[in-house]
């Protein structure tokens, strides 16, 4: 079944960190807000991998086609855009040092309490900016490496209490390892919670599709739980001014708003088709392209914003039509580059790996920016 509703989710989640970047300039945009988009991939991602992993579980091949679809999925374009970082990085002759590029070819940078602190010395700023957003990928890379065996082998109490635990232990972390500058937000351990939550979503999900008469009943309490933890986390985020660096919002914050967001996708999943006004903009056309491209969006957005500001302020313009022309001058050339990779590489590479690294079992269409 094909859950049209999910791009539309990816292609919000994208915009949303767009839209931090973009329009720091303008705050009555709530663009400081944006980050949040990080946390919806999460659990999009956490439902999208758990579903597939419960679909292959008894395949004989369940390593090979898992890891290898993964690795074809993400690694063509991520390590494109590396090599480019790469080649700026010397031709600028500041190239950075071997232990910090390893961290991104590994994927082991969020093992470490906040963003390497080499990467504002020994890179220049729009490679900085570039590698910058690449945590999330090293969150989602580490989050793949283990999960695949732990659905494999381990027995559904098992399963239910890792799940328990990741939940527990990642408010946990982010309140002890918490300061003003708020590193812990760029950590596995720390972030592990909102791909739990993803999880526990595809979960329901399977439970709900094996007797979906006998789950229906249910539906209404979900739909109060996502209403009551939406209004909680909108009530605590303006008590606290949604400053990360407030060890509550930390913690508490950001607990309610990735169990909304999980409740959210759950509502979805179950009301996808229907005809109501949110499900309907959730499947507009052009929605649904940017959630098509948003992996090579997120990737690439940053630092395109960089050579955009530097291009557009030598045009010598007021303050606000400076500020103005940079946003949609960067927007544009991100959304050309995006584009491009798709049609030029990601799609290719998606129908090669369906044709050569095929999954004896359905696999959900829907993918996350980074899966």
């Amino acid at each position: 079944m094909r859950f049209k509703e999910l791009d539309g989710l990816r292609g919000i989640a994208v915009l949303a960190v767009m839209v931090q970047h973009y329009l720091s300039w303008l705050p009555a945009t709530g663009a400081r807000h944006g980050w949040l988009g990080v946390d919806l991939f999460f659990v999009l991602s956490g439902f999208l991998i758990t579903s597939i992993l419960i679909k292959m579980r008894g395949q004989e091949n369940y390593f090979p086609v898992f890891y290898g679809r993964r690795a074809l999925r993400i690694f063509p374009v991520y390590f494109l855009m590396l090599a480019i970082y790469l080649a700026v990085s010397l031709l600028s002759g500041v190239p950075g040092t071997l232990s910090l590029w390893a961290q991104y070819v590994f994927f082991y940078t969020s093992l470490f309490v906040g963003q390497p602190p080499e990467l504002k010395l020994v890179v220049i700023a729009p490679v900085q900016l570039g590698l910058g957003v690449l945590w999330s990928l090293s969150v989602e890379e580490l989050y793949y490496s283990f999960w695949a065996p732990i659905v494999r082998y381990t027995t559904q109490k098992v399963f239910a209490l890792i799940l328990l635990a990741m939940i527990v232990a990642a408010p946990i972390f982010r309140f002890w390892l918490h300061t003003p500058d708020y590193p812990e937000f760029y950590t596995f351990y720390c972030r592990m919670d909102a791909l739990a939550y993803g999880s526990i979503v595809a979960l329901l999900m399977h439970a709900r599709q094996q007797d979906i008469v006998k789950w229906q009943p249910f539906d209404r309490r979900f739909d109060l739980a996502g209403i009551v933890v939406g209004v909680a986390a909108f009530a605590l985020w303006v008590l606290l001014k949604g400053e990360q660096s407030n060890r509550l919002f930390a913690t508490l914050g950001l607990v309610l708003a990735d169990v909304g967001l999980a409740l959210l996708v759950f509502a979805v999943l179950r009301k996808s088709g229907g005809s109501s006004w949110w499900l309907r903009a959730l499947r507009v056309r052009w929605l649904r392209s940017v959630g098509m491209v948003s992996f090579s969006l997120y990737l690439v957005h940053y630092p395109v914003l960089y050579v955009a500001t530097r291009w557009v302020g030598a045009w010598e313009l007021s303050r606000h039509s400076e500020a103005v022309t940079q946003t949609l001058v960067a927007a544009a050339l991100s959304f050309c580059i995006a584009y491009a990779l798709w049609y030029a590489m990601e799609s290719r590479i998606l129908n090669w790996k369906d044709r050569h690294v095929p999954s004896n079992h359905a696999e959900p269409v829907f993918v996350s920016a980074r899966s």
